[in-house]
Order: C-alpha cells, then structure tokens, then sequence
C-alpha cells in the first residue's frame, strides 16, 4: 500500500510540471518525458514494481538512435541530449514487463546567440572585443565605425571557441567610435568615444 500511495503522489507530483508527453505502461508503471533546455530532454519513469526497463529511441525514419537498459528499476530519471541531431520527430520507446508505450517528442534545433562585448582600453585609443558564445561554423565579423559612419576596420575572424582581440586604433581622430560585429546573421554594435 505504501509502495502504491507513494507512486501516486510522485506521478501527481510530476504530472503538474511542463512535459512533452508522457504515458502510462500498464496499471502499476508511467514515464514522462520532460522537454528541458539546450536541446535536452528528460525522461521520468515511475513504477510500484521492481524490473528491468528498456528505453529506445528513434528518429523519425525508425533509425535506432540511443538504447539502453535499466535494471530493477522502480524509478529512474536519463537526460538525452539532442543538440547534434537533426530537427524533427522521434519516438520515446518505453519498454517493462507490464508492456511498451511509445511517445513522440518534437526536436527544435536552437541556435546559440551571440554573446559579445567591446571594452575601451584605459589610457589607448583601443577596444578590447570579447566573444563568448557564437556559431563557431561562421566566422564573426567586426567593422568599426568612425563618427562619420565610414568603416575604417574590418575583419573576419575564424575561431572554434571563446576569444578576444584587442583593436588599437592609435592613428584615429578623437571622437564617437561604434564597433559592430556580426556572426550568422545576429549583429552587435557597442558605441565609445576615444580621446
């Protein structure tokens, strides 16, 4: 009884959050399946009896993509990550001795976002560029402006992680500098003054 009482609080427990699907597989077992962040998602299965479960997942042309066993599982969370697979359709395939249940799950790729920021250089006429988060697929490209809106740098930057470069623009008149950088189509522009 208590093993029973304690699955119906957790499945109630559970069941309130934001799935993507769940389902039952038979009278006494369930699992949820749990969309997350970054291409993740979370597979929750609850059971009042102990035993081995399989879980197999597939894309939408019935291709195997992951298929692991748990064994004398009454309750187990996975995390799957999809970020290097191809948007679209798969199926969640949950398998114990009460039977299989299956659940579709939508995959969206998300694309990173530019994280970036210029920093002025104390006591320089320099800017410092830090680029953290980008498609590192394309390069970033930064162009600085002059106050008359004339590019007077430009450079594209191949890179697979995180870096920073300084731009010294010793040579430059005094005044409103912006310095615009792009990467897959996403922009930025930061705005100081050199003196």
């Amino acid at each position: 009884m208590r093993k029973i009482t304690a699955l119906a609080v957790l499945i109630t427990v559970i069941g309130t959050a934001s799935f993507a699907s769940s389902g039952p597989l038979g009278d006494n077992s369930n699992f949820k399946v749990l969309t997350k962040a970054d291409s993740k998602f979370e597979l929750i299965y609850v059971s009042s009896e102990e035993g081995d479960v399989s879980v197999t997942i597939y894309d939408n042309d019935g291709k195997n993509i992951s298929s692991s066993t748990v064994k004398d599982a009454t309750k187990f969370r996975r995390t799957y990550d999809f970020s290097q697979l191809e948007a679209g359709k798969y199926s969640v395939v949950v398998r114990n001795e009460e039977g299989i249940a299956r659940e579709e799950i939508a995959h969206k790729l998300t694309t990173q976002k530019l994280q970036t920021f210029v920093a002025k250089l104390p006591d320089s006429k320099a800017f410092k560029v830090h680029v953290g988060d980008f498609d590192s697929k394309r390069p970033v490209n930064v162009k600085i402006y002059n106050s008359q809106n004339k590019v007077i740098h430009r450079e594209a930057i191949s890179n697979t992680q995180a870096f920073s470069k300084v731009f010294n623009l010793d040579k430059v008149e005094s005044g409103d500098y912006t310095v615009l950088i792009e990467n897959n189509g996403e922009l930025k522009t930061f705005t100081h003054t050199l003196k």
